[in-house]
């Protein structure tokens, strides 16, 4: 008898059946919240759509829309203390070879506001509000990234770092006793000679010398305010004891030089804060504010923020143009805009114009790798070990970030920590990140005061504290406008490769994450660096064409017609001289 399709086979089959379905269905659900990677390949740039550039100005009618960032700074700071920063990139070191003299850096940012140890800022145009300077920051950003490549020394003398700890090599096992441990060293701190001891009391009638002496001033006699036992003759203390090591004029203070150095004097300066090349001149550019917005947000029907995309990449591209003709030697980005490869945006103006700065104008061009805080800038993978032959994973690449992603005309900087661990939550990593930069434990100069700032105001009487890839771009910056201020001869390329080579690598030499390494101040200045070529290697969608030159003219063609030409003129001669001798011989 044959079985019908709901026996017990029938079963078996609609259980696997259903079994598979669950599996898919679970499959695509863990899925649907990772991000999509999406094969791209690296950006190219057609030179001919570089905008032009002229006066600043917004692309539409803005208006504010929000109060400015008020600035704070943190509970239980000591703006004496030298940032940690600081130390890590041994800056008093580099200043002995260059402090950034001569060189202009361009800050295309949220504006900078002047302040007195910015006295090299001038304004480079205004990109938010028609007629501005660039010399306004409603957000506390610019300002921030300003200092931090070239705000001067509170004293105007650099500072010296703070007596560091004596690095020890660590014991070694052995069966020897440990040697003795070395007294503490002493320094002895003269004092000032005492005062000279009061004057002697008038004699008092009928008295007699004090002591029982003649010869010494008499000692005062006890009474109200007056304590015998205080005074000798020699002005020292008879009646307290003296204290611990005092001798004589001289108080020996023992000083262990193991220990933690101790607070600065009351007399030192006020703060240990400088920018990484104080002497160079600042150009800002107002190019972007998030207390800004359209006057009319809908007046032509498009999406606003798509709208505010592509106004930001276009403003972005003009004032790249502008700072590169103002003669701006560096240009420091510490903005990006973020988007996602399947619905990418046209940016064929902001890829010329980076590619004219940097080849045209010889502009070192510093971009940001971007935060994952930052509108649509969510993280892309690190690397992928199953594709070998793609080592920087452009095809794992979910997110773009621009202009950062030009990466053979951008140098683009991550982020670390003051202790060089890479902020991999926080930093956008990409195969275009070139090189890293610390990006906590930041201060700065205060855009609403002349003092110091460390912190933003946040919601709900916060304090929020300023860290991430914009302020790493900004020491990068100031970095590289050191290394062209003691290389003038070196090109922009060259300057990026130097700052490349001798940047401190992570393990596989290259990643998504720190790029090359994190830059050291020193070694870019010091190390011997083959120069490499002066351009970058270019990647153009439509190549310039230059007309060929003509070919040479084949002359073989006129030479036979000649000849030919002269042939038939020599027939046409001689035939005519025969005719003419017969005729003649005929008169005869």
């Amino acid at each position: 008898m044959k079985q019908s399709g709901t026996g017990r086979g029938g079963r078996r089959l609609q259980r696997t059946a259903a079994a598979g379905a669950a599996m898919i269905m679970m499959a695509s659900g863990s899925l649907a919240g990772m991000p999509v990677a999406g094969a791209i390949d690296p950006p190219v740039v057609d030179p001919g759509a570089l905008p032009p550039d002229g006066t600043p100005g917004p692309p539409q009618t803005m208006r504010q829309t929000s109060y400015c960032t008020e600035v704070g700074v943190l509970p239980n700071t000591d703006f004496r203390v030298q940032p940690a920063y600081m130390d890590m990139l041994n800056l008093a070191e580099a200043w002995k070879f260059s402090r950034g003299a001569g060189v202009s850096v361009a800050v295309i940012d949220t504006g900078v506001t002047p302040h007195p140890r910015m006295p090299n800022l001038i304004g480079g145009g205004d990109y938010v509000m028609a007629g501005g300077d660039g010399l306004s920051d409603c957000d506390a950003h610019g300002t921030l990234v300003a200092s931090l490549i070239g705000a001067v020394p509170d004293n105007g003398v650099t500072p010296l770092p703070p007596p560091r700890q004596t690095r020890r090599p660590p014991s070694v096992p052995t069966n020897e006793p440990p040697p003795p441990t070395p007294a503490p060293q002493t320094t002895i701190v003269v004092m000032p000679p005492p005062p000279a001891p009061p004057p002697p009391p008038p004699p008092v009638e009928g008295g007699e010398p004090s002591n029982g002496s003649n010869n010494g001033p008499a000692a005062p006699a006890p009474g109200p305010g007056n304590n015998a036992a205080a005074y000798t003759t020699d002005g020292a203390s008879a009646g307290a004891a003296r204290p611990g090591g005092f001798s004589g004029r001289a108080r020996m203070a023992p000083v262990d030089f193991r220990a933690p150095s101790a607070p600065p004097p009351p007399g030192a300066a006020p703060d240990a804060f400088s920018g990484i090349a104080p002497d160079v001149q600042l150009i800002s550019i107002r190019q972007y504010s998030a207390a800004f917005g359209p006057k009319e947000p809908f007046g032509d029907g498009q999406d606003p923020q798509l709208r505010e995309k592509n106004d930001g990449i276009r403003t972005m591209a003009r004032a790249i143009v502008h700072a590169a003709n103002m003669g701006a030697q560096v240009i420091n980005i510490s903005q990006a805009i973020c988007m996602n490869v399947r619905n990418m945006l046209d940016q064929a103006d902001l890829g010329a114009a980076v590619r004219y700065a940097a080849v045209e104008k010889n502009a070192v061009i510093v971009a940001a790798a971007g935060d994952t805080s930052w509108r649509d800038c969510k993280q892309n993978p690190t690397y992928n070990a199953m594709r070998p032959d793609d080592p920087r994973d452009w095809n794992g690449v979910n997110t773009v970030v621009t202009p950062a992603w030009y990466d053979e005309y951008v140098l683009t900087v991550g982020a670390v920590d003051s202790a060089g661990a890479p902020l991999v939550k926080s930093s956008v990593v990409g195969p275009w990140v070139s090189l890293a930069a610390p990006g906590t434990d930041i201060e700065g100069l205060s855009p609403r005061d002349d003092g110091l700032m460390n912190a933003v105001d946040g919601p709900e009487n916060s304090l929020l504290v300023p860290s991430g890839t914009s302020f790493s771009t900004a020491i990068v910056s100031g970095v590289a406008a050191l290394v062209r201020a003691k290389y003038p001869e070196l090109s922009s390329h060259q300057v990026i490769n130097r700052l490349i080579r001798t940047a401190r690598p992570p393990a596989r030499g290259v990643d998504n994450v720190v790029g090359y390494g994190i830059v050291d101040p020193v070694a870019a200045l010091t190390w011997d660096v083959p120069g490499g070529p002066a351009q970058p290697p270019e990647r153009l969608s439509a190549p310039l064409q230059v007309p060929p030159m003509p070919p040479e003219r084949d002359m073989t063609p006129a030479w036979v017609a000649g000849a030919g030409l002269l042939a038939a003129v020599a027939a046409a001669g001689v035939a005519l001289g025969v005719a003419a001798l017969r005729r003649s011989r005929r008169n005869r």
